[in-house]
């Protein structure tokens, strides 16, 4: 048996809730390897074109930030800007990233060991949903970071690495790990309880150098996505298209313009005029132009000439 028959690095269709996750389509790069693309990037460019740091600088979640309405679009791009001056800031959180988004794992068995890709988020949610979950989860942590320390900055993708890392463990409870500082293999569930503990500790002794607060909202987004989206089979993808179409819904119908002749019953003056025009817009708007009576269309065929008329004066 090689080591990608072993339990904890074997790819399943369905996960340990029986819930069948989208493959990843061929021939694409993944929403998560293109994420670690945009903030290496980053931090390249900043370290080798920017010697006074600027582009990190101009992404940093900065202090008081609620005074500054102009820049709360840091709360975004604070998730990709790394410290410029230490590396394994970012060299731990890509590689979070990629073990937990993206499955990609050291594998070990009796047959060898070697990178193997297993259960991930990405695959789990679908690309579309997993950019939404990671970007919200980005913002949120910010934000919180930003109401319980606004006067320190705060920079990296940690709250959402941490939320990404946080949803595994729920999604996933029962995958054996081996990472350090364990030296022996243990369950996600674990794992995920020993990552919130240890921000929990941090946050609570105060220790400077990490945004514990961040990680802890990470966190917490996460447990909120898995009960109150995952549970129910909601997606962040469908609030989007309820907004929108709440919106479209609520606009009126464009007035189709006809020929049509006067109404035999006309409105006695304008104000009575525009009062029944509004109410067939409404009922048009609700049940379509196969459900006016004969009567309204003929209205409707005799504003769309007046107001054509109108306009021509």
């Amino acid at each position: 048996m090689g080591f990608q028959d072993r339990d904890y690095n074997r790819y399943e269709p369905y996960g340990d809730d029986g819930y069948h996750r989208p493959r990843r389509r061929g021939g694409a790069m993944s929403v998560t390897m293109r994420l670690v693309f945009i903030n290496v990037a980053f931090w390249l460019v900043n370290g080798f074109f920017f010697n006074n740091n600027l582009l990190t600088r101009l992404m940093t979640l900065t202090p008081d930030l609620a005074k500054h309405p102009d820049l709360w679009w840091k709360f975004l791009t604070y998730g990709f800007a790394h410290d410029p001056t230490n590396i394994w800031h970012i060299v731990g959180n890509m590689l979070s990233l990629i073990m937990f988004g993206y499955g990609a794992m050291l594998g070990i068995g009796p047959g060898g060991f070697g990178i193997v890709r297993g259960e991930n988020v990405e695959q789990r949610l679908g690309r579309t949903e997993y950019f939404f979950f990671y970007t919200i989860t980005i913002i949120f942590s910010g934000i919180i970071y930003a109401l319980v320390h606004p006067a320190q900055g705060c920079l990296g993708a940690s709250g959402g690495v941490t939320g990404v890392v946080v949803l595994f463990a729920l999604l996933y409870p029962h995958k054996t790990m081996m990472i350090f500082p364990f030296p022996f293999p243990i369950p996600m569930w674990m794992l995920g309880v020993f990552i919130v503990a240890y921000d929990a500790f941090g946050y609570a002794g105060n220790r400077g150098g990490v945004a514990f607060a961040a990680h802890l909202a990470g966190a917490a987004f996460a447990v909120y996505y898995y009960f109150v989206f995952i549970k129910s089979g909601g997606r962040i993808i469908n609030l989007f298209s309820d907004f929108f179409s709440f919106f479209k819904h609520k606009r009126k119908p464009k007035l189709k313009v006809f020929d049509g002749e006067e109404p035999k019953k006309k409105p006695a003056d304008e104000a009575e005029f525009e009062k029944k025009l509004d109410a067939i817009l409404d009922r048009y708007g609700k049940v379509g132009e196969s459900g006016l009576t004969r009567e309204e269309r003929e209205f409707l065929q005799y504003a769309s000439k007046k107001y054509r008329d109108k306009h021509k004066q």
